[in-house]
């Protein structure tokens, strides 16, 4: 799940390069998978979007899941204003070499 301002209309380059990493990992998702939510009423309610941050914010929610269900992690990255965000994607790089032991035991990611 990505959320970002109602003005930006395409899928977060954020999270298409996160979801890339863990491609190369061995994680089975395709980018046509990815939830945008943009209405401004589902991200204060269901995402949790401070109201003060409606119009510049970005939130990721990555989930992964093991075959067998039984143990699930989730990654989220979450970004209020605009003058961080550069931050915030550095952060990301740091999770995209996230121990690959992980994910070579099968663990599927779901957003």
């Amino acid at each position: 799940m990505e959320s970002h301002q109602a003005s930006k209309v395409d899928t977060s380059g954020t999270a298409k390069a996160v979801i890339s990493c863990f491609q190369k990992l061995g994680v089975s998702f395709d980018t046509d998978q990815i939830q945008m939510i943009r209405d401004p009423k589902q991200q204060i309610e269901m995402v949790g979007i401070p109201e003060e941050h409606i119009s510049g914010h970005a939130f990721h929610l990555y989930h992964l899941t093991s075959p067998d269900e039984t143990v699930s992690f989730e990654f989220q990255h979450n970004v209020c204003g605009r003058s961080i965000y550069a931050e915030g994607t550095s952060f990301w790089l740091f999770w995209c070499s996230f121990d690959k032991k992980l994910l070579r035991h099968g663990f599927v990611l779901m957003l």
